[in-house]
């Protein structure tokens, strides 16, 4: 096998720390959260939560953490806008435009559907304009054909009775 290139420093392989595998995994600790860590970082937190603890306990004390609010006790601070970025601003755009697209689209078809229907009565009336026109025509002709039958049958039965009077009256000339 040939020997390997070594170009950079970070080639060459690290130093042993632990002379066995047992002797690295014994230098972690496992902590209640699961989690792995190192003696000193464990011996770190420690002291980090010790002293969060003391600092609890000195204003317990002092009476700050009681059940009112300490006047010296800081507010709750209004949480800070997040900073929008360009692509926050593109994709709040890419939304906003999608909600008026769909708006659009809907208000189209309904304005469409009106538009049709609008158009379907006005033929329908038109159709039914020409077919009233007609009906109405024949009505008409009906009951100007009824007035002129009346009128007739009014001059014959006039003519009749004349003619009957007359025929009378020449009867009873005669006789």
């Amino acid at each position: 096998m040939p020997e390997p290139l070594i170009t950079h420093r970070f080639h060459f392989p690290l130093e042993k720390q632990f002379s066995s595998l047992n002797d690295y995994l014994d230098s972690f600790i496992q902590l209640e959260d699961h989690e792995d860590t190192t003696l000193e970082k464990a011996e770190a937190k420690a002291l980090h939560e010790a002293s969060i603890r003391y600092r609890i306990a000195v204003a317990k004390a002092k009476g700050w953490l009681t059940g009112e609010s300490s006047p010296n006790a800081p507010r709750k601070q209004p949480e800070p806008s997040p900073v929008q970025t360009r692509h926050d601003i593109m994709l709040k755009h890419v939304v906003n435009f999608s909600t008026l697209m769909g708006q659009e689209r809907r208000s189209n078809i309904s304005r469409a559907k009106r538009i049709a229907l609008m158009v379907a009565q006005h033929f329908k009336k038109l159709d039914g304009t020409d077919e009233k026109e007609i009906k109405a025509e024949e009505r008409r002709i009906r009951r100007l054909a009824k007035q002129t039958a009346q009128e007739v049958r009014k001059k014959w039965k006039l003519a009749e009775r004349v003619l009957q009077f007359l025929l009378h009256h020449f009867l009873m000339t005669r006789l």
